[in-house]
C-alpha cells in the first residue's frame, strides 16, 4: 500500500492497516533518541539543583484490551503517593522539583512509553499503543467512569461504545480529545464531569473518523501545545520564585452516607459491558453471591428511593423495568 492509497482509508480500515504502523515506526525511530537524550538532561538538570523526585523510569498498571491489565513504563515527577490529587501550587511545588515540573511541561514523563513501544516493535512484537487513539485508564479511573454512567452524567449509547472501543483497541500516547477538545481546560481532570464526557466523546468519534490526515493533525497540534506549555511553565516559574504560593488550607468536608457504593456502582455498570466481558451473574448464568446479591437490591431500591441526579441527563437507573428491558440499564438520555 503506499501513501496515496492509505490516504484514503477511514475509520477502523486505517487504524487497523499495515501501513499506519509501518508510519509510525518511522516516526518513533526518529524520535526515540531525542527522548533518550532529553531524559538525560533532565537527569542531569534534577541532580544539579538537587531535586526530587528521581525522574527514574516507574511502572504503572493500566487496563487493556480484553479487560486484562498492561505495565506502561512514566518517569517519576512526583514524590507521595500518586492517588493522593494535589490540590494547590503550594503542594504541587513541595512534592515535584524543578526539572520534574518542567517534564511534566513538555510531557517528557510519557516519553518512555514510546521508547519502550519501539523496542517492542524492534524485536518483531505486535504494537501495544499507537500515536494517537484513546489513553488506557487505571482501574480507579474506568471506576470514576462507570459511576458518571451509572449517576446519569454519561449518555448511555456513547458509554456503550466507548465500553467496547476501550477492551478492543490499543492505547495510544496522544487523544484528540487532549490536542482538540481542551482537556486540559478541565479543572480537577478526570474528576471533572465535563472532562469525563469529552473523553468518551472524543474517542468514540475517534474510531469512526480516524484518517492519515487526520492524525498528522493531532501531532502537528500536540507539539504546539507542549510549546504553549513551556512558555506558561518559564513565566509560572518566574512568578513564584519572587512570590512563593502561600498554602491552601481546605475545609473538611462533611461526610454523608451515598447509596452509590462502590458495590452498587460496580452492579449496575456491570450491564454496560461487552458480554463477553460481563460477570456469569450479569450474564444470568449464576447466582449472586450475598454480598453482590445486596448490591443489585440496593441498585434497585435506588430507582425508588433516590431523586434524579442534578444533571441534564436523564436518571441513570430507571424506576421499576417495563416487560423487554433488561434490569439495571440506565434509560436513554432525553433528546
Amino acid at each position: 500500500m503506499n501513501r496515496r492509497e492509505a490516504g484514503r482509508l477511514v475509520g477502523t480500515a486505517w487504524l487497523d492497516s499495515d501501513y499506519r504502523v509501518a508510519w509510525e515506526t518511522r516516526i518513533m525511530r526518529r524520535r526515540v533518541p531525542l527522548y533518550r537524550a532529553g531524559i538525560a538532561a533532565l537527569r542531569g538538570l534534577n541532580a544539579v539543583t538537587g531535586g526530587r523526585p528521581s525522574l527514574q523510569r516507574t511502572r504503572w498498571e493500566r487496563v487493556g484490551p480484553h479487560g486484562g491489565t498492561f505495565v506502561m513504563d512514566k518517569l517519576e515527577t512526583m514524590t507521595g503517593r500518586t492517588d493522593h490529587p494535589v490540590t494547590s501550587r503550594a503542594e504541587l511545588r513541595a512534592r515535584t522539583s524543578f526539572a520534574s515540573r518542567l517534564a511534566r511541561a513538555i510531557s517528557a514523563d510519557e516519553w518512555p512509553q514510546m521508547m519502550a513501544e519501539y523496542d517492542r516493535r524492534r524485536r518483531g512484537e505486535r504494537p501495544q499503543y499507537h500515536y494517537v487513539g484513546h489513553r488506557p485508564l487505571n482501574t480507579a479511573s474506568h471506576a470514576l467512569m462507570d459511576e458518571a454512567w451509572v449517576r446519569g452524567e454519561l449518555p448511555t449509547d456513547e458509554f456503550r461504545a466507548w465500553n467496547v472501543l476501550k477492551h478492543e483497541d490499543d492505547g495510544a500516547f496522544y487523544s484528540e480529545f487532549f490536542t482538540h477538545g481542551n482537556a486540559r481546560g478541565y479543572p480537577g481532570g478526570e474528576t471533572n464531569p465535563g472532562f469525563r464526557l469529552g473523553r468518551i466523546s472524543f474517542d468514540v468519534s475517534w474510531r469512526d473518523k480516524a484518517t492519515l490526515a487526520l492524525e498528522h493533525q493531532v501531532l502537528r497540534r500536540s507539539r504546539a501545545l507542549r510549546a504553549k506549555e513551556l512558555l506558561k511553565f518559564l513565566r509560572t516559574e518566574l512568578h513564584e520564585a519572587i512570590h512563593p504560593p502561600a498554602p491552601i488550607h481546605m475545609a473538611s468536608a462533611s461526610h454523608h452516607q451515598d447509596a452509590y457504593t462502590p458495590e452498587v456502582v460496580a452492579a449496575v455498570a456491570e450491564f454496560a459491558k461487552p458480554n463477553d466481558l460481563r460477570s456469569p451473574t450479569a450474564r444470568g448464568e449464576t447466582v449472586p453471591n450475598r454480598t453482590q446479591a445486596l448490591s443489585v437490591e440496593v441498585a434497585n431500591a435506588m430507582a425508588h428511593a433516590l431523586p434524579p441526579p442534578h444533571t441534564s441527563a436523564a436518571p441513570a437507573i430507571p424506576p421499576r423495568p417495563r416487560p423487554g428491558r433488561r434490569p439495571g440499564l440506565p434509560r436513554q438520555p432525553e433528546r
